[in-house]
């Protein structure tokens, strides 16, 4: 089955499908079938996006906390305290090198900030785990953090840097085609007067 978005452009139905559910289900089929087994370990890579729930699920439920490398935004959120009434909880962590700032905000929720140039060009994204600033003059920082987030919302993340990429370029395009009008137009009747 093929669906299509606005941008004319289509993507098989398979692709749009929830595929963190789809991690987390393979990854409890798998450790069922190795526990009829006999198995101790469940057998998944523990660099998966499962394994690091399951890893923050075990910290949660033994109340230890966790100062350890983190690779999900969402393990962050459940690691942090919430907020006070119309207070907020900052963390930044530093992951590949570039410092994330993870809020929440008990009036305006979730926010991400990844990177920041000298000259930040930012614009917010909307995902599952909060509204992300991203940086448009810091691409390598949000390359490194990408692998911070759900498929799903990486695919937000870089629908939302095509469409404002696109949009600014159609801008420029039709300044420039108004500065190209204009422009003969007012030498035509400079010479007419003389």
């Amino acid at each position: 089955m093929i669906g299509n978005n606005l941008f004319r452009e289509f993507y098989r139905a398979d692709m749009m499908k929830n595929s963190t559910a789809q991690q987390l289900k393979q990854y409890s089929e798998t450790v069922a079938r190795r526990e009829k087994m006999g198995l101790k370990s469940d057998g998944i890579d523990g660099e998966s996006f499962a394994a690091k729930l399951k890893k923050a699920d075990e910290y949660l439920a033994s109340g230890e906390t966790y100062e350890g490398a983190t690779d999900s935004i969402g393990i962050i959120l459940r690691q942090m305290g919430e907020p006070e009434a119309g207070g907020s909880v900052t963390k930044t962590v530093h992951h590949n090198g570039v410092a994330v700032t993870v809020t929440k905000d008990a009036l305006r929720g979730n926010s991400i900030t990844i990177g920041g140039s000298s000259s930040p060009d930012w614009i917010q994204v909307n995902t599952s785990v909060g509204v992300v600033n991203i940086d448009l003059n810091d691409d390598t920082s949000l390359m490194k953090c990408l692998d911070m987030f759900s498929p799903e919302d990486i695919t937000l993340i870089m629908r939302k840097i095509m469409e404002v990429k696109q949009a600014r370029e159609a801008l420029k395009e039709i300044d420039e085609t108004k500065n190209e009008m204009v422009t003969p137009a007012d030498n035509d009747s400079e010479n007419e007067g003389e």
